[in-house]
Parts: C-alpha cells; sequence; structure tokens
C-alpha cells in the first residue's frame, strides 16, 4: 500500500477564490472524501490541511511543515481556480489543469486530469509548459507548495468557482473519486467509505459483463433514434453519469445524423468532451477525443456489423444494433 499527505488550499483566514462556488469549503470537501476513500483502500493517509496560518506565507509554510514530516509516495495538494468570469455561462468549461514542480509528476498529473476531465466532461488546460502529450497538466516552478516539499506533488486546479458551465457540473464527491482512481488505478467501491454513497462516476471505457451493477436494467425501445433513453442506458453500461444527456458536442454533425434525438448538447465550438463518448471510442477502437464524427460512427458501425458508411440515418440501422446490444446487457 502506498502513503499519501493530502491537504485543502487556503484557509478561513486567508481564503481563496471565490464566486458561484467557494474554494475554501469545496477543497475541504473534496480533501475529506480523498481522505476517507484512500484510507478505505487500505493506504497510509495525513491530512495536511492548514487551518492556523493568518497570512498566505504562514499558510503555505504550515502546510509544507507538515507534509515534510513525513515520508510519502505522493502529495496531493487540492484547489479551485479563478479567473474566468463567466457567471452567465457561454457553453464552455474552464477546466482542470494539474501542476507540478517538474516532468518527474507528469505521469501521475495526467491520470488526475484525465480522470476529472472525464467525469466532468471539462476541458484540459494547457500552455507553454504543458509535455508534449501531456494536455491538462503543466509544469510550475514557482508555486512554494511545489518546489519546497520533499516527496514529488502535484497540485490540482479541479475547476474554475467563477464559471457557471464547471459550478453546474462540479460535485465534490465525483472529484474525490477521480481523484482516488487516478492516483491509485482503483475505483472506489460502493460502501468503501462512511460517506461515499454511489459508486465511482469516471469512465473506465471496457466492456462490463452482464452481471455488473453498472448495467441497464430497463428495456430501450429498439426503433433506431439514439434519445435520452438510450443515452442513460449506455451512461449506465460504461460506468459514466446517468444523466441522459451527450454533453458538448459539435453542431456541425447534428443535421449529417438525423438518427441523433434529444439529449444531444450541440454546440459550435465546444471546450470539452462526453465521457460516455470517450468511452465508446475506446470500447470500439475509435480516437478518444469524446466527439461524434464520421470515424467514429463507422467504427461503432463495424462493432455493430451495420454498413459503414459514417452517419447516424433515420431510424438507423446501427442505433437500432446498439439497442439490441444494450437490452442484452
Amino acid at each position: 500500500m502506498s502513503k499519501y499527505n493530502v491537504h485543502g488550499g487556503h484557509n478561513k483566514k486567508v481564503p481563496g477564490a471565490s464566486g458561484i462556488l467557494d474554494e475554501v469549503t469545496e477543497d475541504r470537501k473534496v480533501k475529506n472524501k480523498v481522505i476517507s476513500y484512500l484510507k478505505a483502500q487500505g493506504h497510509t493517509v495525513y491530512d495536511c490541511t492548514d487551518d492556523a496560518g493568518t497570512t498566505q506565507s504562514k499558510n503555505l509554510a504550515n502546510i509544507v511543515a507538515k507534509c515534510n514530516k513525513h515520508s510519502v509516495d505522493l502529495d496531493i495538494s487540492i484547489h479551485l481556480n479563478s479567473g474566468r468570469n463567466d457567471k452567465k455561462g457561454d457553453g464552455k468549461t474552464g477546466g482542470v489543469e494539474v501542476l507540478c514542480y517538474s516532468t518527474s509528476a507528469k505521469k501521475e498529473a495526467k491520470k488526475i486530469a484525465d480522470e476529472i476531465a472525464d467525469t466532468f466532461g471539462y476541458a484540459l488546460r494547457s500552455d507553454k509548459t504543458t509535455p508534449s502529450g501531456y494536455a491538462g497538466v503543466k509544469i510550475d516552478k514557482s508555486l512554494f507548495v511545489l518546489r519546497s516539499t520533499k516527496a514529488k506533488a502535484v497540485l490540482i486546479e479541479c475547476c474554475f468557482v467563477d464559471d457557471k458551465d464547471d459550478a453546474k457540473a462540479w460535485d465534490a464527491d465525483k472529484c474525490a473519486k477521480a481523484i482516488v482512481k487516478a492516483v491509485t488505478g482503483k475505483a472506489v467501491a460502493s460502501g468503501e467509505s462512511s460517506s461515499s454513497g454511489n459508486n465511482a462516476s469516471a469512465s473506465s471505457g471496457s466492456k462490463p459483463s452482464s452481471g455488473s451493477s453498472n448495467t441497464a436494467k430497463a428495456k430501450v425501445t429498439v426503433d433506431g433514434y439514439w434519445g435520452p433513453n438510450t443515452t442513460k442506458a449506455l451512461q449506465k453500461i460504461f460506468g459514466t453519469t446517468a444523466d441522459g444527456k451527450v454533453s458538448n458536442q459539435f453542431k456541425c454533425y447534428k443535421s449529417q445524423n438525423p438518427g441523433l434525438e434529444d439529449g444531444w448538447d450541440w454546440k459550435d465550438d465546444p471546450s470539452g468532451y462526453s465521457p460516455l463518448i470517450k468511452a465508446i471510442q475506446k470500447k470500439v477502437g475509435a480516437t478518444q477525443d469524446g466527439h461524434i464524427g464520421p470515424k467514429t460512427i463507422k467504427k461503432i458501425q463495424k462493432w455493430m456489423g451495420t454498413t459503414q458508411d459514417g452517419v447516424f440515418s433515420k431510424a438507423s440501422p446501427c442505433i437500432k444494433k446498439l439497442q439490441q446490444w444494450i437490452n442484452k446487457q
């Protein structure tokens, strides 16, 4: 088993970002659940959160001092971001980013960023410091916690407190489960913590067995139209959030695919993606970008054994086959 330091950023005396969400309130929720879930899996966890420091420098110094008392595999610093100032919502998410001091922690950072993005459909934020192939990861040598802790460390900016689209999707418990799955490689099981509630929401993309707890129990109508009921059934099968919506899809494909009905979130320029579509893409061997399009549709059609023309027509034979497959799970 592994050892971890976990802390929430800032405190009530040295408040963090505030908007639609409050950073200190939310990072404490996530921190507490991450600690609880890690301990339930048998890991050793130290809470290095500081609620005593009255200045930013004291707060940071206290956190680092607590972290450096322990020999651990990873320091996990939990924060929420700000700067979008999008309180009305523009249909785009601010997204998630995970910062680390050097590329030595880039793999851990990437796994965390991907799990959070998959869970909420958040964009992966990158800049000129982002290592090639590591979208959502940033290298930052200026942050005190990252450069002063002895162990490998990551600082997670889970989402934006001042972005309506981020806040609408946000759930501290789901975020905690995503972080735990990313760092341990093991999803949080139902009942694994006294406060756990639901199963982990992050998508694995693999096809569950017919006895899986995520399988769709209700039958869907086999009519060749992919609407909310078909979406929700697929979400249950693939282990993503079961809300009946396919988020963040390119509007240019709407008219080309009349077999896709209500529940598809069509946007001119989506900043995020659909965890469900990404999970299906993994299953069928398509590029995993979370967006429906001709190439992905052809892969689904190949999987279902129907004509591979790259479109979902009215009363689509491929969607009918998919609905039949759903009802067998």
